[in-house]
């Protein structure tokens, strides 16, 4: 969907005049940081510029929006280095130096890079020391030891507090984890992903029908979940908590991305149960997900670890559906229990399963989450709302 907020329109409001952006990430995977990407380099139109590391989704949506991407293509050991490798970090660092160089050269018409990943972001700090612009990192990620090693975090805070001059985090559950491995208070601004609630408000209930038609879902209450298929994304934990409820019936939204098919495998034992045949409804990656969601009756966040954000809370919110999240990480600061949602503890499958039953009983509550959720949802995370916070963290 384009956007209909100009840069033009907010100069006119008084706002300095823009820089011209490029933008860099190493994935073209549409996850949730290249949605918020894709949203941001898109209102900046003939400003901004893409970079990326690999071929793939997000450069054919850039490209279909007449938005300007290159490729600088980095090797698959690069491209595939957890953030947890450690000694492959420093064996990567060779090509790091050529990749930086070929943001220096593409960012010499630029006034400011922006880094839409870590791999982006020490890419770019070392682009710095070849004399290419400043550096904004967007960090999305919380920086922990659970998912990033002590080097990794080391090098990373390190390049941050030397050489960017902000450091924009997605909620304050990012922010404090990055100043708690050591990153510069000052650097910080917050800036949480902006949505567009119109899709979700065109989403009619006829589509949501025949989607339910088409799974063979009639009258039965149906729980959504929305993310990529991985451990910590916790698919596991809603399959257990509906295996005690023989009623439910559920959808899981989204694929493997990163090479967790094991994981996959996994989840379609369980499913394969006695207790969930029939009720489990795979739909894989889809790009309808307003009215997927308006299909539900139920929307649920199951990240066993702290979440950065939790774009699917803001989703669920905007489509009028009540939420259940695991309580953790930004998903806190998103929902407030038992007026915009409901929470239960990361992994706890029991309690799950308790918040569901108890919007399944109670149609009244879960209406009334529903209407809070989505005032809430449209009114701080709207947009318009959040591309001024941005402008004013690059400022």
């Amino acid at each position: 969907m384009t956007q209909n907020i100009k840069i033009g329109s907010l100069q006119k409001q008084g706002a300095k005049k823009q820089p011209k952006i490029l933008f860099v990430d190493h994935t073209a995977v549409l996850g949730g940081a290249e949605l918020s990407l894709l949203d941001l380099v898109t209102v900046y139109g003939n400003q901004s510029e893409v970079l990326l590391f690999s071929d793939g989704a997000l450069k054919k949506t850039l490209a279909s929006r007449g938005i300007p991407v290159a490729i600088a293509k980095a090797s698959s050991e690069t491209l595939n280095l957890r953030s947890s490798g450690g000694i492959k970090a420093i064996k990567s660092l060779p090509e790091l130096w050529w990749l930086a160089g070929q943001i220096r050269q593409k960012a010499q018409n630029f006034d400011l890079i922006h880094a839409n990943s870590q791999k982006a972001f020490v890419t770019a700090a070392l682009a710095t020391l070849r004399g290419s612009p400043p550096v904004v990192w967007h960090l999305r990620d919380i920086l922990t030891a659970r998912h990033f090693s002590r080097l990794n975090r080391s090098i990373a805070i390190f390049l941050a507090n030397q050489f960017a001059t902000r450091v924009i985090v997605n909620s304050q559950a990012t922010g404090k984890a990055f100043v708690a491995a050591g990153g510069k208070p000052e650097l910080v601004r917050v800036v949480y992903n902006g949505f567009h609630s119109e899709p979700f408000e065109t989403a009619s209930l006829e589509q949501a029908q025949k989607i339910r038609t088409q799974l063979n879902i009639h009258d039965v209450p149906l729980v959504g979940l929305f993310s990529r298929l991985s451990p910590w994304k916790g698919q596991h934990i809603l399959l257990s908590a509906i295996k005690q409820l023989p009623q439910v019936h559920i959808i899981l939204v989204g694929d493997a991305l990163f090479g967790e098919q094991e994981y996959v495998s996994y989840l379609k034992t369980l499913a394969d149960e006695p207790e969930l045949q029939g009720r489990v409804h795979w739909l894989g990656f889809r790009n309808d997900i307003p009215p997927l969601m308006k299909a539900c009756d139920i929307i649920v966040h199951t990240s066993t670890e702290p979440e950065p954000f939790g774009r699917v809370i803001v989703e669920g919110q905007l489509a009028q559906r009540p939420v259940i999240a695991a309580a953790a990480g930004g998903a806190l600061e998103l929902i407030e229990p038992e007026k915009t949602g409901l929470l239960f503890p990361p992994g706890d499958y029991n309690a799950l399963k308790i918040q569901i039953e108890k919007l399944i009983s109670d149609r009244a509550l879960g209406s009334f989450l529903a209407q809070q959720g989505y005032i809430s949802a449209k009114t701080n995370f709207s947009w318009g709302t959040i591309l001024d916070s941005f402008q004013k963290a690059i400022s």
